[in-house]
């Protein structure tokens, strides 16, 4: 059983929508999974999670989101390296903008720079091509669940 937290980065609430669906499969599978809307830096660092679990949209030229954007701030300035956490990412966007999905790869970008193991590949969900991202989230969990 993993401890997972999942980071959401969102603005209309669809990359909540997508962490709580990851949340409730992974909790069917056993995992300690829980979902922070505005995660803060003591929930992530502290509480030594073995997995962060990135849900993010992207907003205006390929920031990250509001809620998530202090956290990413305070990673950044603080630099705790995490050797020992995995994470995974789950970046939504439009592919018709130029920046798709590039609030979360920044976040998957700095993650990586703190150490963390990337553990399965993103999962780019395009706003363009996919209205109910529900079965790509799906079989996208399965993956991950294969190698908690």
């Amino acid at each position: 059983m993993a401890k997972i937290k999942i980071l959401v980065g969102t603005t209309y609430g669809t990359s909540q929508e997508v962490a709580e669906d990851c949340a409730a499969q992974l909790k069917a599978l056993g995992h300690d999974a829980s979902v922070l809307r505005q995660p803060a830096y003591d929930e992530v660092v502290s509480d030594a999670p073995q997995v962060l679990l990135v849900c993010s949209a992207t907003i205006g030229q390929g920031e990250v989101p509001e809620n998530l954007l202090p956290l990413y701030l305070e990673l950044n300035d603080r630099f705790p390296l995490m050797p020992n956490a995995g994470f995974a990412l789950i970046a939504r966007g439009d592919s018709s903008y130029e920046n798709f999905a590039e609030g979360g790869r920044q976040v998957a970008d700095l993650l990586r720079e703190l150490q963390l193991r990337e553990l399965v590949p993103p999962l780019f969900l395009d706003a363009c091509e996919t209205m109910d991202p529900e079965a790509e989230v799906d079989a996208w969990i399965q993956k991950l669940a294969e190698v908690l």
